[in-house]
């Protein structure tokens, strides 16, 4: 989903996911106050994710989107027990912050909006270098993807380098070396490592995630 993000309407910056917590309204709240924890400790900010103490008055999860250039913010949302739930509420507020053409499910925009990316700008260059008729037809639906690909390049420019082809064959390399044979009732198959990915790392692209938990694997053996 973070592709499908907008760049900032009002500095051009790029959307993050933000989350906090905040106090959930009790009945029975003791008199007195917690400094840092309790109800008059100001709004929720982004980055406030640490368990409180026992002692501390509950929360609740937040989540939103902000722009990581000038600050500008969703609504914070609650979690629940769906975070894809609530993330999905505060995608669609943000992109429909900007100025753009309003899209309606099924139509050619919905389908570009959803499925074209950066890694896609070869493909659109291509299309655009050999197409030679049509373009009075043709000319709005390159429009559109142009600026699906400048979106998603905005958007995902820090978190999701396209890394050389060499950096991603290093990586299968390693992979390579680590794998090894094994026997699943009387069928023989290839295993590779179970590779630890940090919980922070959850909310970044797939391929960067995965990318990165091999990166932080011990180098493969040279000899």
């Amino acid at each position: 989903m973070i592709e499908q993000l907008y760049p900032c309407d009002h500095c051009g910056g790029r959307p993050t996911l933000g989350r906090s917590q905040r106090v959930v309204e009790q009945d029975g709240y003791p008199a007195f106050d917690f400094t840092a924890f309790g109800r008059f400790s100001g709004p929720p900010k982004v980055g406030d994710v640490l368990a409180r103490p026992l002692s501390a008055p509950m929360t609740e999860k937040l989540v939103c989107i902000y722009c990581s250039g000038c600050g500008m913010s969703t609504p914070w949302e609650p979690i629940s027990d769906d975070e894809n739930t609530a993330r999905d509420r505060v995608a669609k507020i943000w992109n429909q912050r900007v100025n753009r053409p309003k899209v309606t499910g099924g139509d050619m925009r919905d389908l570009i909006e959803k499925e074209l990316g950066a890694v896609d700008a070869q493909l659109v260059i291509d299309m655009l270098a050999r197409n030679d008729t049509d373009w009075a037809e043709r000319g709005p639906i390159f429009a559109m993807l142009a600026q699906r690909i400048v979106d998603a390049t905005v958007v995902t420019l820090d978190s999701w380098p396209i890394d050389p082809v060499l950096k991603d064959a290093a990586r299968y390399r390693k992979l390579l070396q680590l794998a090894r044979w094994v026997e699943i009732d009387g069928e023989r198959a290839v295993q590779f490592p179970k590779i630890p990915s940090p919980r922070e790392h959850q909310d970044m692209p797939f391929e960067d995630c995965i990318a990165l938990a091999v990166d932080t694997m011990p180098d493969r053996n040279r000899w």
